[in-house]
């Protein structure tokens, strides 16, 4: 056997692997793209429900009242227009949480101080983001998948953790990004969740470290019973 031949078969063998490389690549974003999708939708519901729709039945209510009234009051009428600015606010608050391009225009920082910002007009949570280096750019859709990654993070706190502060802290240097999430919530047996059956609540946070490795980076997770948790995003920067 010459060694040109073995040459070229160790070519296409290496082609061939890197085709099915790149096939899996493409098929693992494509299924997260799908999650991802599943999870906006039942975000939006929830919204549209707690918030929204509690605003507008407040809104419907208070009219109800002032059309049994023979006339109505320039206080009742702005105490009316609050709410329903209240609803505006929300709902355009909701169309930005939920728009890739508002990431892609504005950048994670931003986006991610705006949806804290959101979450903190609740007045269920104090929220906090914290900078640290010279802020920069990630390449490609990274900060896309980070900026839905941490949406999942604070959508599991919000439902789950029982915590009254949110803190999320990006540090920019040379040649890493690193982004923290931590609460200072209930907590949870960590090695005994991941222990679980994928169609239980272990899924969540695997599918947060699977999004995090798909765009190169990597997820670590410290949660205390009784004191919180903190979640960290690594990624390499490429220069």
């Amino acid at each position: 056997m010459s060694f040109f031949y073995i040459f070229q078969r160790r070519q296409t063998q290496n082609r061939q692997e890197k085709a099915a490389l790149h096939a899996q690549y493409q098929q693992e974003i494509l299924q997260s793209q799908l999650e991802i999708q599943n999870q906006t939708l039942q975000h939006i519901s929830g919204e549209l429900h707690d918030n929204i729709g509690q605003l507008l039945s407040v809104a419907r209510l208070q009219l109800n009242m002032l059309e049994d009234e023979e006339t109505a009051t320039p206080a009742q009428i702005r105490e009316v227009n609050d709410v329903i600015d209240k609803t505006i606010h929300e709902l355009r608050a909701l169309s930005k949480s939920l728009d890739g391009d508002f990431v892609k225009d504005f950048g994670l920082m931003e986006s991610l101080s705006h949806e804290l910002q959101r979450i903190r007009a609740t007045s269920k949570y104090q929220t906090e983001i914290i900078t640290e280096g010279e802020p920069y750019r990630l390449e490609g859709q990274k900060e896309i998948v980070l900026f839905r990654v941490v949406q999942e993070i604070l959508n599991n706190t919000l439902k789950h953790a029982a915590a009254k502060n949110i803190k999320v802290t990006l540090q920019y240097e040379p040649t890493q990004f690193s982004l923290t999430v931590q609460d200072d919530g209930k907590g949870f047996d960590y090695e005994k969740l991941r222990n679980r059956e994928m169609t239980e609540s272990g899924a969540g946070l695997r599918n947060i470290k699977r999004r995090t490795e798909l765009i190169g980076g990597n997820c670590q997770l410290e949660s205390t019973l009784g004191i919180g948790t903190k979640i960290r995003l690594q990624l390499p920067v490429v220069s």
